[in-house]
């Protein structure tokens, strides 16, 4: 069963997060395709940028996924993928309301995700029961 993360981050307001957010933007598939692709439970992972009211500037991000399983396992996974966690502890660092205390052990960061997430496992609609596994196995690789 798949299940939904959206996670939102209200952000610092200064110039550096600012910037910081944008980068992370241009570069979130690239820096967690290699670490998705080996979780082989990731259905769908984006990240978007929340506008400020009045459009100047970014209020927050948003990171959405679909994952297969309960979240705490999934968060498990990324607290033990170097880079995976990097990209989540860049978030933290930006975060209007960072963690406090920050966060250094595994169930921080899951008190961390799981307090910043807006769905629940019945918010999503699902079109087909398959794991990501499943879809992958049952399809040609391409080269």
């Amino acid at each position: 069963m798949a299940n939904p993360l959206t996670l939102y981050v209200p952000i610092k307001q200064d110039p550096i997060t600012q910037a910081e957010a944008k980068l992370a933007y241009a570069n979130f598939v690239s820096s967690v395709q290699h670490g998705l692709d080996g979780s082989h439970i990731v259905h769908y992972a984006r990240l978007a940028l929340i506008p400020n009211p009045g459009g100047t500037g970014i209020l927050a991000i948003c990171l959405i996924t679909t994952f297969d399983g309960p979240m705490n396992p999934y968060l498990k996974f990324f607290w033990n993928n170097g880079a995976l966690q990097k990209v989540f502890s860049g978030l933290a660092a930006i975060a209007l309301n960072p963690p406090n205390p920050p966060v250094t052990d595994l169930t921080g960061f899951e008190n961390f995700i799981n307090n910043n997430n807006l769905n629940n496992p019945s918010d999503l609609y699902g079109a087909y029961p398959q794991t990501v596994r499943q879809i992958q196995g049952a399809l040609p690789q391409t080269a």
